[in-house]
């Protein structure tokens, strides 16, 4: 029998082909976020100063992303993601001047944004960046017969960035650990408690890190 040599045996053996970032995917993610609110009010305070009452909303947020990735033949990938959060993230803050607690709650958020990454076989590190969107509330709440008052119940847009990593560890699933930093803006509020003309808003800032599980179609 003739023995083949090294050389021969490295020329049929078969050479495994890097992993494709390409295509669709979806898929779930939960994860925590930390917020930072700030109530103003104008002239509110104690003879006439402003009142600033820090809210600082965080819990526990899950929910639904779906995207596509295109790689290129440099081994770059870029994409388009968007998702949708369900939060359980409250805050607590207090109104002195009218003997009162605040409460605010995050009670949705989603965004749409690109993602830009370089692969490593099958590992991506990637960044990302878009706008975001989120349901924002806060109520007055007393000891009194009024018990709890609602006075802002809106959407606030605004901008997100993040990054994170992903490790597809089969070809069909793909896992991720992201952080994302979003601010949504401020927005004026009007507290029918301090009469009409108050001058009032509120902002929301989060930071969260999230983890996921997506399948690649």
């Amino acid at each position: 029998m003739a023995c083949r040599s090294a050389a021969d045996i490295s020329e049929t053996s078969p050479v495994a082909a890097a992993y494709d970032w390409s295509g669709l995917y979806a898929g779930v993610h939960f994860g925590y976020v930390a917020g930072k609110s700030n109530l103003f009010i104008a002239g509110a305070g104690v003879g006439g100063t402003d009142v600033n009452v820090p809210l600082d909303p965080s819990g526990f947020i899950g929910g639904v992303h779906i995207g596509v990735n295109q790689e290129l033949a440099n081994r770059f990938v870029l994409g388009a993601e968007a998702d949708l959060a369900y939060n359980n993230v409250d805050g607590l803050g207090t109104f002195t001047g009218a003997g009162a607690l605040l409460k605010s709650e995050l009670k949705w958020s989603g965004s749409a944004r690109l993602r830009a990454g370089y692969a490593f076989d099958r590992i991506l590190p990637y960044i990302t960046a878009g706008v975001d969107a989120a349901k924002y509330e806060m109520s007055v709440i007393t000891t009194g017969p009024g018990g709890s008052i609602p006075i802002h119940d809106e959407t606030h847009l605004g901008w997100t960035v993040g990054a994170g990593v992903e490790h597809a560890f089969t070809d069909r699933w793909i896992a991720r650990v992201e952080y994302r930093y979003s601010d949504f803006g401020k927005k004026d509020i009007s507290i029918p408690l301090l009469g009409p003309g108050t001058v009032a808003n509120v902002d929301l800032k989060t930071h969260d890190v999230r983890a996921g599980l997506s399948y690649k179609f």
